[in-house]
């Protein structure tokens, strides 16, 4: 029966196949003088058959990859500075050393001079900046030119908040970059003394997560990342871990790393207590994942590749069993207090 039905099929979409190649070589033949060839009306076939189409037959698109998006998120080293709000500049005219003065931009953007009165000159370069203070005076000068220099950098700061422990507006008087702002703000580092696992960026109506401990595992240069003026750097203050509970020598909360395995874990909680025997069946339970208990025995997890097809999130709880007890009802026992305070909704570290 299976055999029939696909002769069937096949014969069937011969057929379909078999006519669309008659009406495109139809449509060409008959195509009158002044209209597209053949060959231009059976792209016009394939064309209004494919705008036709189910959405569902959409062609796939590719998806930018998230250090593509932060290579696209910053800026080139060589991008040249903008002034802006707070900064102060001096201005030169090399015809005219009388006319020289100083100033500071102010929240509008503009600096006043005299006969010119108030000017705009945030967000242009110093060589711009120059070329318009210079237009605004050459009704009252011949020949004049200017120059521009940033004495103080006043505008070109970077906000930090979350988890750090100075909080605020972080002046620069150079591109500002991710590592510096965070060392300067005092973040808040883990017990084990490791950064936390990622920082978000808002510049304007654009927001990049960023990866830390994934970027500094691999050694990316896009760790320390430029930034721009007016970026907005927020640390979250949730830190991911899972609880290590029973025969260990130091159960509790365990930071959880990129590189973090069920072995490594229950290393940092000291390792196995005497009374969980040579070879005790661990549980991992993943409350993201609704209290789903995966088993691995420990003398399994000590081999070369043992526990490496383990996926840990944060929530996640890992159980080493007394040797010798009923497993179900001690399981169920211990856990209980911990599968019943509700899901944790956290990102897949590995």
């Amino acid at each position: 029966m299976g055999l029939s039905n696909s002769i069937h099929a096949l014969a069937v979409h011969s057929s379909v196949v078999f006519a669309i190649r008659m009406v495109c070589l139809c449509a060409a033949g008959a195509a009158p003088p002044g209209s597209p060839s053949g060959e231009g009306r059976a792209a016009q076939v394939v064309q209004e058959a494919s705008e036709s189409a189910p959405a569902n037959f959409a062609e796939p698109t590719l998806k930018v990859s998230p250090i593509e998006t932060l290579r696209q998120f910053e800026p080139s080293a060589d991008e040249e500075y903008t002034l802006g709000a707070g900064d102060e500049i001096s201005i030169e005219f090399p015809s005219r050393p009388e006319l020289a003065t100083k100033g500071v931009i102010g929240p509008d953007g503009r600096i006043t001079l005299p006969f010119a009165g108030p000017i705009v000159v945030a967000n242009l370069t110093r060589e711009a900046a120059g070329q318009k203070i210079a237009a605004a005076l050459s009704a009252f000068y011949n020949n004049i030119t200017a120059t521009v220099e940033v004495t103080k950098y006043g505008s070109n700061h970077v906000t930090l908040l979350g988890n750090v422990k100075n909080p605020g507006s972080i002046e620069f008087d150079r591109t500002p970059t991710l590592l510096e702002v965070l060392s300067r703000g005092g973040i808040q580092t883990r017990p084990d003394g490791s950064l936390p696992d990622e920082c978000v960026i808002y510049r304007g109506e654009q927001v990049v997560w960023v990866d830390l401990q994934g970027l500094l595992q691999t050694g990316s240069p896009l760790a320390d990342l430029r930034l721009r003026r007016n970026d907005l750097i927020f640390v979250p203050a949730v830190a991911k871990t899972v609880t290590v509970m029973g025969q260990v020598q130091h159960p509790g909360e365990i930071p959880l790393r990129h590189d973090s395995t069920v072995t490594s874990i229950l290393g940092e909680a000291g390792g196995l207590g005497d009374s969980a025997g040579n070879d005790p069946e661990i549980e991992i339970v993943h409350r993201t994942k609704g209290g789903k208990i995966q088993y691995i025995r420990f003398r399994d997890l000590m081999k070369p590749t043992g526990g490496m097809e383990i996926s840990l999130y944060s929530g996640d709880v890992i159980f080493v069993p007394k040797s010798g007890t009923a497993k179900v009802g001690f399981v169920l026992q211990q856990l209980a207090p911990f599968l019943t305070m509700g899901s944790v909704t956290a990102v897949a570290l590995r």
